[in-house]
């Protein structure tokens, strides 16, 4: 069996036109979010159940959803390129920084009036070196950061423990594997 050919050539007219509508309702500035999210549900309704066989339909838009996520992935790898490059100037600019601050040291120099740039050397406050670790330091040297155990509160709450301080949402989320 063939598989098919998942380009933006394989999308039909039609799911063209209802991204389209759906960008234009989430373009608009006149409609709450909450109103942008009914009115898109409703139009995807009405198309996907509107005229031709839903199954149809369902495999267009299951087609253009592979599209957009292999534009996704295109898109996070030359995001991932770009910060590598990012990354190599910025290493770049603070190991020139350093040089000038050793040359400007040797010469014994801490400011430069330039034509169109300033320059101005001082001194850092010292580093601070631990001979403990962070656990052992006296109370007021440390930040305590509380944060909830979502995973022991859903077991608790599954297991039909009742709490007033959390609950499990109404909202049914479901996943859909396309092949």
């Amino acid at each position: 069996m063939n598989q098919p050919n998942h380009t933006l050539w394989n999308i039909s007219q039609e799911i063209i036109e209802l991204e389209n509508l759906i960008n234009r309702l989430q373009d608009s500035e006149d409609l709450s979010e909450e109103e942008k999210e009914s009115k898109i549900n409703q139009l995807f309704s009405e198309w996907l159940t509107a005229d031709t066989n839903f199954d149809e339909k369902a495999e267009k838009v299951a087609h253009y959803i592979k599209y957009l996520e292999a534009i996704t992935e295109a898109r996070k790898a030359e995001a991932k390129r770009l910060r590598v490059l990012a990354s190599m100037s910025e290493k770049q600019g603070d190991k020139l920084r350093e040089y000038l601050i050793r040359e400007m040291q040797r010469v014994n120099k801490t400011k430069i009036e330039g034509v169109s740039c300033k320059l101005s050397m001082r001194k850092k406050q010292p580093s601070i070196c631990l001979k403990v670790k962070p656990e052992e330091l006296p109370d007021e040297f440390k930040r305590v950061k509380i944060e909830a155990n979502l995973t022991e509160i859903r077991k608790a709450l599954k297991s039909e423990k009742d709490f007033d301080w959390a609950f499990l949402s109404d909202d049914e989320d479901y996943s859909l594997t396309i092949k």
